[in-house]
Protein backbone atom coordinates (compact mmCIF):
# COMPACT_ATOMS: atom_id res chain seq x y z
CA UNK A 1 0.00 0.00 0.00
CA UNK A 2 2.77 2.50 0.78
CA UNK A 3 4.30 1.96 -2.52
CA UNK A 4 1.30 3.10 -4.23
CA UNK A 5 0.94 5.90 -1.98
CA UNK A 6 4.28 6.87 -2.72
CA UNK A 7 3.79 6.97 -6.48
CA UNK A 8 0.61 8.92 -6.55
CA UNK A 9 2.19 11.34 -4.17
CA UNK A 10 4.92 10.87 -6.06
CA UNK A 11 2.99 12.01 -9.42
CA UNK A 12 3.14 15.69 -10.48
CA UNK A 13 -0.21 17.61 -9.84
CA UNK A 14 0.92 19.55 -12.62
CA UNK A 15 1.27 16.40 -15.21
CA UNK A 16 -2.52 15.24 -13.71
CA UNK A 17 -3.75 18.71 -14.34
CA UNK A 18 -2.30 18.35 -18.44
CA UNK A 19 -4.93 15.26 -18.87
CA UNK A 20 -8.14 17.24 -18.87
CA UNK A 21 -6.51 18.54 -22.30
CA UNK A 22 -7.81 15.08 -23.61
CA UNK A 23 -11.21 16.34 -23.32
CA UNK A 24 -10.80 17.99 -26.76
CA UNK A 25 -9.89 14.41 -27.85
CA UNK A 26 -13.08 13.00 -26.42
CA UNK A 27 -15.72 15.42 -27.69
CA UNK A 28 -13.66 15.77 -31.14
CA UNK A 29 -13.35 12.26 -32.57
CA UNK A 30 -16.97 10.76 -30.86
CA UNK A 31 -17.72 8.16 -32.97
CA UNK A 32 -20.05 4.98 -32.53
CA UNK A 33 -18.92 2.61 -31.71
CA UNK A 34 -16.99 4.79 -28.76
CA UNK A 35 -13.81 2.71 -28.84
CA UNK A 36 -11.23 5.14 -28.90
CA UNK A 37 -13.44 7.30 -26.60
CA UNK A 38 -14.00 5.17 -24.08
CA UNK A 39 -9.80 4.64 -24.12
CA UNK A 40 -9.84 8.43 -24.16
CA UNK A 41 -12.73 8.92 -20.99
CA UNK A 42 -10.96 6.05 -19.10
CA UNK A 43 -7.83 8.22 -19.14
CA UNK A 44 -9.43 11.73 -17.98
CA UNK A 45 -11.91 9.46 -15.34
CA UNK A 46 -7.92 7.86 -14.09
CA UNK A 47 -6.62 11.30 -13.66
CA UNK A 48 -9.47 12.38 -12.11
CA UNK A 49 -8.73 9.48 -9.49
CA UNK A 50 -5.46 9.75 -8.87
CA UNK A 51 -6.05 13.65 -8.02
CA UNK A 52 -8.64 12.95 -5.09
CA UNK A 53 -6.14 10.00 -4.07
CA UNK A 54 -3.40 12.57 -3.67
CA UNK A 55 -5.69 14.08 -1.03
CA UNK A 56 -6.43 11.26 0.64
CA UNK A 57 -3.02 10.10 0.73
CA UNK A 58 -1.67 12.88 2.18
CA UNK A 59 -3.58 13.24 5.10
CA UNK A 60 -2.66 9.47 5.52
CA UNK A 61 0.92 10.44 5.97
CA UNK A 62 0.46 13.35 8.14
CA UNK A 63 -1.00 11.34 10.58
CA UNK A 64 1.51 8.87 10.23
CA UNK A 65 4.01 11.23 10.48
CA UNK A 66 2.68 13.82 13.19
CA UNK A 67 -0.48 11.97 15.02
CA UNK A 68 1.01 8.99 17.50
CA UNK A 69 -2.80 8.47 18.14
CA UNK A 70 -6.20 9.68 17.21
CA UNK A 71 -7.38 11.82 14.83
CA UNK A 72 -5.85 15.23 13.62
CA UNK A 73 -8.59 18.13 13.45
CA UNK A 74 -9.56 18.30 10.02
CA UNK A 75 -10.85 21.30 8.33
CA UNK A 76 -11.95 21.94 4.48
CA UNK A 77 -13.42 25.83 3.37
CA UNK A 78 -15.15 26.16 0.82
CA UNK A 79 -16.32 28.64 -1.82
CA UNK A 80 -19.79 30.12 -0.95
CA UNK A 81 -22.12 27.70 -2.89
CA UNK A 82 -23.69 30.90 -4.12
CA UNK A 83 -20.40 31.80 -5.73
CA UNK A 84 -19.76 28.26 -7.28
CA UNK A 85 -23.27 28.27 -9.03
CA UNK A 86 -22.63 31.83 -10.54
CA UNK A 87 -19.84 30.58 -12.00
CA UNK A 88 -20.98 27.41 -12.99
CA UNK A 89 -24.35 29.26 -14.74
CA UNK A 90 -21.94 31.65 -16.80
CA UNK A 91 -19.39 28.72 -17.75
CA UNK A 92 -22.52 26.96 -19.72
CA UNK A 93 -24.11 30.26 -20.71
CA UNK A 94 -20.79 30.78 -22.42
CA UNK A 95 -20.44 27.63 -23.85
CA UNK A 96 -23.90 27.46 -25.13
CA UNK A 97 -24.00 30.64 -27.08
CA UNK A 98 -19.80 29.89 -28.65
CA UNK A 99 -21.62 26.07 -29.89
CA UNK A 100 -24.56 28.52 -31.48
CA UNK A 101 -21.93 30.90 -32.52
CA UNK A 102 -19.41 28.28 -34.19
CA UNK A 103 -21.51 25.27 -34.96
CA UNK A 104 -20.82 23.14 -37.89
CA UNK A 105 -17.24 25.09 -38.21
CA UNK A 106 -14.28 22.48 -38.23
CA UNK A 107 -16.90 19.60 -38.27
CA UNK A 108 -18.13 20.16 -35.03
CA UNK A 109 -21.89 20.44 -34.34
CA UNK A 110 -23.15 22.88 -31.89
CA UNK A 111 -23.61 20.43 -29.17
CA UNK A 112 -19.50 19.81 -29.46
CA UNK A 113 -18.42 22.86 -29.11
CA UNK A 114 -21.03 23.27 -26.14
CA UNK A 115 -19.30 19.98 -24.28
CA UNK A 116 -15.67 21.14 -25.33
CA UNK A 117 -15.91 24.16 -23.59
CA UNK A 118 -18.05 23.21 -20.55
CA UNK A 119 -16.35 20.26 -20.50
CA UNK A 120 -12.81 21.90 -20.71
CA UNK A 121 -13.74 24.92 -18.13
CA UNK A 122 -14.83 22.37 -15.47
CA UNK A 123 -11.98 20.26 -15.76
CA UNK A 124 -8.92 22.15 -15.88
CA UNK A 125 -10.33 25.93 -14.81
CA UNK A 126 -11.91 24.13 -11.50
CA UNK A 127 -10.18 26.38 -9.16
CA UNK A 128 -11.09 29.09 -10.64
CA UNK A 129 -15.10 27.99 -10.98
CA UNK A 130 -15.22 26.03 -7.38
CA UNK A 131 -12.44 28.29 -5.42
CA UNK A 132 -9.02 26.96 -4.78
CA UNK A 133 -8.75 23.84 -2.69
CA UNK A 134 -7.50 24.28 1.18
CA UNK A 135 -7.33 21.18 3.61
CA UNK A 136 -6.26 22.27 7.16
CA UNK A 137 -5.24 19.12 9.92
CA UNK A 138 -4.10 20.32 13.20
CA UNK A 139 -1.44 17.60 15.44
CA UNK A 140 0.51 17.55 17.78
CA UNK A 141 3.26 18.71 16.87
CA UNK A 142 2.07 21.85 13.74
CA UNK A 143 -0.41 22.70 11.47
CA UNK A 144 -0.56 20.72 8.04
CA UNK A 145 -2.15 22.43 5.10
CA UNK A 146 -2.29 21.46 1.45
CA UNK A 147 -3.34 24.30 -0.85
CA UNK A 148 -4.22 23.82 -4.80
CA UNK A 149 -5.03 27.00 -6.34
CA UNK A 150 -4.40 25.87 -9.80
CA UNK A 151 -1.95 23.53 -11.95
CA UNK A 152 0.13 22.98 -8.86
CA UNK A 153 -0.60 21.78 -5.40
CA UNK A 154 1.54 23.16 -2.14
CA UNK A 155 1.99 20.60 0.57
CA UNK A 156 2.97 22.69 3.95
CA UNK A 157 3.93 21.90 7.22
CA UNK A 158 4.25 25.01 10.07
CA UNK A 159 5.47 23.44 13.24
CA UNK A 160 4.58 25.18 16.79
CA UNK A 161 8.17 26.14 17.02
CA UNK A 162 8.13 27.98 14.14
CA UNK A 163 5.09 30.26 14.92
CA UNK A 164 5.49 33.12 17.30
CA UNK A 165 1.37 33.40 17.69
CA UNK A 166 -1.77 32.48 16.15
CA UNK A 167 -4.52 35.26 16.47
CA UNK A 168 -8.27 35.51 14.82
CA UNK A 169 -7.96 38.53 12.55
CA UNK A 170 -11.33 40.56 11.95
CA UNK A 171 -12.45 42.81 8.78
CA UNK A 172 -10.43 46.26 9.39
CA UNK A 173 -7.43 44.51 11.31
CA UNK A 174 -3.93 44.96 10.20
CA UNK A 175 -2.34 42.42 8.20
CA UNK A 176 1.60 41.78 7.77
CA UNK A 177 2.80 43.36 4.70
CA UNK A 178 4.28 39.69 3.57
CA UNK A 179 0.97 37.23 3.75
CA UNK A 180 -0.08 34.21 1.90
CA UNK A 181 -3.57 33.56 2.24
CA UNK A 182 -4.57 29.84 2.04
CA UNK A 183 -7.92 29.83 1.18
CA UNK A 184 -10.50 29.00 -1.60
CA UNK A 185 -11.20 32.45 -1.98
CA UNK A 186 -7.95 34.67 -2.35
CA UNK A 187 -9.02 37.89 -0.99
CA UNK A 188 -9.90 37.30 2.24
CA UNK A 189 -9.31 39.69 5.21
CA UNK A 190 -10.70 37.47 8.06
CA UNK A 191 -9.24 33.85 10.03
CA UNK A 192 -6.86 32.62 11.83
CA UNK A 193 -3.31 34.39 11.43
CA UNK A 194 -0.32 32.20 11.92
CA UNK A 195 2.91 34.33 12.36
CA UNK A 196 5.99 33.08 12.41
CA UNK A 197 8.87 33.38 14.61
CA UNK A 198 10.74 35.47 11.73
CA UNK A 199 9.82 38.99 10.51
CA UNK A 200 9.26 37.93 7.19
CA UNK A 201 7.69 34.86 6.88
CA UNK A 202 8.19 31.11 7.34
CA UNK A 203 10.48 30.95 4.23
CA UNK A 204 11.72 32.89 1.72
CA UNK A 205 8.46 31.80 -0.51
CA UNK A 206 6.43 31.52 2.19
CA UNK A 207 5.27 35.05 4.57
CA UNK A 208 3.27 34.76 7.29
CA UNK A 209 -0.03 32.42 6.73
CA UNK A 210 -3.89 33.51 6.83
CA UNK A 211 -6.09 30.56 6.68
CA UNK A 212 -9.88 30.30 6.62
CA UNK A 213 -11.03 27.60 8.28
CA UNK A 214 -15.00 27.17 8.21
CA UNK A 215 -15.31 26.98 12.17
CA UNK A 216 -12.82 29.33 13.41
CA UNK A 217 -13.45 28.74 17.45
CA UNK A 218 -12.54 25.30 17.44
CA UNK A 219 -9.67 25.58 15.17
CA UNK A 220 -8.46 27.43 17.82
CA UNK A 221 -9.72 25.22 20.87
CA UNK A 222 -7.32 22.33 18.56
CA UNK A 223 -4.07 24.42 19.15
CA UNK A 224 -1.61 25.18 21.74
CA UNK A 225 -3.55 27.78 24.18
CA UNK A 226 0.16 28.91 24.76
CA UNK A 227 0.23 30.57 20.99
CA UNK A 228 -3.25 32.09 20.86
CA UNK A 229 -3.00 35.99 21.13
CA UNK A 230 -5.86 36.91 22.61
CA UNK A 231 -5.55 40.81 22.08
CA UNK A 232 -6.84 42.19 18.90
CA UNK A 233 -4.27 43.69 15.86
CA UNK A 234 -4.18 47.34 15.29
CA UNK A 235 -7.67 48.47 13.44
Amino acid sequence: MKIIEDFVLGTPYLFLKKIPYLWILLVVFWVWPPILSSIIGGIIILGLILMALQQRFWENKVKRDFQKEGQPFRDHPRAPFSYQVRNVSLVLAGSALLGLLLGNRLDLNSLQWFLLSAGLMLLYKDSLIFGSSAVYLITPRGIAVRFVPGHVDYRLFFSYNEINHIVRVRSGDELPRKLDVLSPMRDQKEGILLMAKHPDGFSNQIGHVLLTPTDADSFLGHVPSTLIEKNALIR
